[in-house]
């Protein structure tokens, strides 16, 4: 183990034994909002309801000067049920987490020229990204598989590879996609 991944593990124990009290619960919290939020949407884009379904999604994408939006649209609806299944478990969370936040970027860019308020700003997008960084960086917290499977060095390790492919995710619809 690293100078770094020892240290970093060092301080996840340090912060669990430390911290407030409540903080456990409260990423619990986020990780089950976060992950069922996006299980449900993958949902919905996968039996196409309240009529929402990947082929308009992609119609959508396309709209919005995006190609290959059949492509980026089931990718969209898979990571959508992987990640919130993930999450709702914290099992491998930083990876999950990392794909929530990815694709929250692309929801949040898209919408960025229509200003930040709802209906069609980018405040939603925006809180859920956050939501996704909050887990992604605090970790799962003690109520997620990755604590009893993992342990804190595999974690950390699949925090900082998380951080890389939320941004790739970003630059490779924007600069691929687009």
């Amino acid at each position: 183990m690293t100078t770094i991944d020892s240290t970093a593990t060092e301080g996840m124990q340090a912060a669990r034994t430390t911290s407030y009290p409540w903080a456990q619960y409260g990423l619990l919290l986020v990780r089950f909002v976060i992950g069922f939020t996006f299980l449900a949407h993958g949902i919905q884009n996968l039996v196409g309801m309240f009529g929402w379904d990947v082929f308009r999604f992609a119609g959508y994408l396309g709209s919005k000067g995006y190609g290959q939006t059949t492509l980026l649209s089931w990718t969209t609806m898979t990571i959508e049920l992987t990640s919130g299944v993930l999450l709702l478990l914290g099992l491998v969370t930083p990876i999950a987490a990392a794909l929530t936040a990815g694709v929250m970027l692309n929801a949040a860019f898209i919408k960025l020229s229509h200003g930040f308020f709802m209906p069609t700003g980018f405040e939603w997008e925006l809180a859920v990204l956050a939501g996704g960084l909050v887990v992604l960086l605090a970790g799962p917290g003690r109520y997620a598989l990755d604590h009893k499977v993992l342990g804190a060095a595999a974690t950390v390790r699949l925090t900082r590879i998380g951080l890389g492919l939320a941004a790739a995710m970003l630059l490779i619809s924007v600069l691929i996609f687009r």
